[in-house]
């Protein structure tokens, strides 16, 4: 069968972060893998802006899948009503990470299923089915309509280790497509699914039903060593799961001689009791490590069910500097602050002069146990795009929403001013990349100020 898979656009409400961070789109990578027999056409939305609807009228597929992150709903909604109205619609299956924890978001008339568990298997079947002619309602891991609403079938999680070695047809045919802030030319691998920390706000600590589930690490090694590419993101939810995994990563990149260049995310209590194991992961290629420090007290962290500490995100900050490691900090703006708790974050990212620094609002996500806690409804408008990390959900308590938003962006330009910044920038950028990354930081800014004047 023609299989049309497309990853969908950032929303026109969102702000562009594709200037500074293009991932490869593995999700679609994965499935023009396990789809060989059909003939399947890849359309990432990230750098491809053609209109999906427009490629599938051209293409004609029978199967349409669609990943899209909880920000892409509505967009998901009107491109497969947009699909339907097309001569010969096609099926439309929609899937993503927020689809394996609340699906809800993407149920529509226009949609014939969605897929939670397990769903590269699922729409194997899926389409296994339909080539034959087959009802496909009852296959595991995913929803499907029913008797005017969706049933999701239970299913169990993903199983890592069937996982196959994804064809990287995106990444060959266009490598300059894909960057993570300054390191071009990037690829992802996944090598683990889940996370085994319990932050109350995370919604990756939901995924893979609650659990942590590791590739096998020679599988893991043999894609890596297959890539076209030298800088390898590490998308896994936490990297730095155990030491001793961690080690076992190390000895074998040395004894295949890999030489990558590593950028991970990881958590600072891992950093801060292993510095021994971050020196290994160091010489084994690791170059940036992305943390999430999100607040700056203890009282705060204790609240969020963070393991870390402030003692923990300082020593952090300590040894990634004697280690030569790039630090990403993110950080976490609660709408209930004072101007005083802004200012608070303010001179701590000044005094530690902390280069890269990301700050967002305190998002409630649906499916995580911090939404189960305050017992919070989906947008009554619809308006998922909210969910970008950038907006307010609730009225600030002791400021007008456009204070907070200043104070928001003035954070956000805080490493600008910092002594030293520019000259490590220029270091990691190269002189025009500086200048290209300073008009887009600024573009960003008012582009920022201008969505935020429209859409509310």
């Amino acid at each position: 069968m023609k299989v049309l898979a497309y990853k969908v656009r950032p929303e026109r409400q969102t702000i562009r972060m594709d200037r500074f961070i293009t991932c490869e789109p593995l999700e679609l990578e994965y499935l023009h893998t396990v789809l060989r027999d059909h003939e399947v056409t890849l359309h990432d939305g990230m750098t491809d802006r053609l209109d999906p609807v427009r490629r599938a009228r051209a293409l004609g597929p029978r199967v349409v899948l669609i990943s899209a992150h909880i920000t892409n709903a509505c967009s998901v909604h009107d491109i497969a009503r947009r699909l339907k109205a097309l001569p010969s619609p096609p099926y439309v299956f929609v899937g993503g990470p927020t689809a394996e924890v609340t699906p809800e978001p993407f149920f529509s008339d226009a949609v014939d299923g969605v897929f939670c568990d397990d769903a590269l298997r699922g729409v194997q079947r899926a389409l296994e089915r339909i080539d034959r002619g087959e009802p496909y309602d009852d296959i595991a891991g995913a929803a499907f309509p029913k008797g005017g609403r969706f049933v999701r079938n239970p299913g169990p999680p993903l199983d890592p280790s069937t996982l196959p070695i994804p064809d990287r047809v995106l990444l060959r045919s266009h490598p300059e497509r894909y960057f993570y802030m300054y390191f071009d030319r990037c690829a992802a691998v996944k090598t683990a699914f889940g996370c085994h920390e319990k932050c109350t706000f995370c919604f990756c600590t939901e995924q893979q039903g609650g659990r942590f589930a590791p590739r096998p690490l020679d599988q893991v090694i043999d894609e890596i060593a297959g890539l076209p590419v030298q800088n390898v993101f590490l998308l896994d939810d936490n990297f730095l799961s155990s030491p001793q995994r961690v080690l076992d990563f190390c000895e074998r990149v040395a004894a295949r001689g890999l030489r990558k260049r590593f950028v991970l995310y990881g958590s600072a209590d891992f950093v801060a009791r292993y510095p021994d194991v971050m020196r290994r992961l160091r010489d084994a290629g690791a170059v940036a490590i992305i943390t999430g420090f999100e607040f700056v007290t203890d009282e705060e962290l204790a609240t969020v069910e963070k393991r870390a500490r402030l003692s923990d995100n300082d020593r952090t900050l300590e040894i990634c500097r004697e280690l030569g490691l790039e630090l990403f900090a993110l950080f976490v703006v609660d709408p209930d602050w004072r101007p005083e708790q802004f200012r608070r974050l303010r001179d701590y990212v000044k005094s530690r002069r902390i280069v890269h620094a990301t700050f967002s609002t305190y998002t409630v996500f649906q499916g995580t146990a911090l939404a189960r806690q305050l017992g919070a409804s989906p947008p009554a408008d619809g308006g998922w795009w909210r969910y970008d990390l950038l907006r307010l959900h609730v009225r600030p308590r002791h400021m007008t929403v456009v204070r907070y938003y200043l104070w928001l962006f003035y954070l956000y330009l805080l490493p600008s001013f910092a002594s030293g910044t520019s000259t490590r920038l220029r270091q990691l950028y190269g002189t025009w990349g500086f200048v290209r990354l300073m008009l887009r930081s600024w573009i960003s800014g008012l582009e920022y100020f201008a969505k935020l004047l429209v859409w509310r």
